[in-house]
């Protein structure tokens, strides 16, 4: 475990946060791996750990945003049933990195606009 090791797989993940699209992420592994820079010892061997174990983190995030957006794909041409575009939504989301925790609580928003949008024309 050397510092070139650790800088190539903190690049490969920078890379996913980029494909992720979440920059608050991205700013952490940047100075994740400045801070790391300046470390040595016991200390190095638990943030490449860290490291590694963030590395197959973001990388299941990566594989379920791909998930998505297929399902999204088939969900749109109405191949599948309607899950993401139910009721006319266009099922975007803002960044992929918290994917379990955005779909319930955009359901509710357009669940409340509909009821709202419905109570001005009555």
């Amino acid at each position: 475990m050397d510092m070139e090791m650790f800088m190539i797989i903190g690049i490969l993940t920078g890379s996913m946060i980029v494909l992720l699209k979440h920059w608050p992420l991205l700013l952490l592994q940047v100075i994740y791996l400045i801070m790391a820079g300046f470390t040595d010892g016991l200390l190095f061997v638990i943030l490449f750990i860290g490291q590694i174990l963030f590395g197959f983190w973001i990388l299941y995030r990566l594989f379920m945003a791909v998930d998505y957006d297929y399902t999204l794909q088939m969900d749109q041409i109405e191949v599948i049933p309607q899950k993401y575009t139910k009721g006319g939504k266009l099922g975007r989301k803002r960044n992929f990195s918290f994917l379990d925790y955005i779909e319930p609580f955009s359901h509710h928003i357009s669940v409340f606009s509909a009821i709202i949008c419905e109570a001005k024309y009555l």
